[in-house]
């Protein structure tokens, strides 16, 4: 019952910043969306795990971490200016 309640908040906490990511006023203000809303789907995948009991959504998790912080990285570094460096 708790981690349906928790679930569905989440859900819905996500769909409202992805509004902020669609309809952001600036690119910086999109960013941070974007990264709110990596950050609660990826609570979303860990209580996935903890309702299933496969350990396998824990590993997705861990990567999408991962990726979603090296993407947030690349994109203010290539908003920032300097994205002729990247390549």
């Amino acid at each position: 019952m708790f981690l349906s309640v928790v679930s569905y908040t989440l859900l819905l906490a996500s769909v409202l910043t992805g509004v902020v990511v669609l309809r952001g006023s600036d690119p910086w203000s999109r960013l941070l969306g974007y990264c709110l809303v990596a950050g609660k789907v990826n609570m979303l995948v860990v209580i996935l795990a903890l309702v299933t009991g496969h350990s396998f959504y824990l590993d997705i998790a861990l990567v999408y971490t991962l990726l979603s912080y090296v993407g947030v990285l690349v994109l203010s570094d290539y908003m920032a200016g300097r994205g002729s460096d990247l390549g």
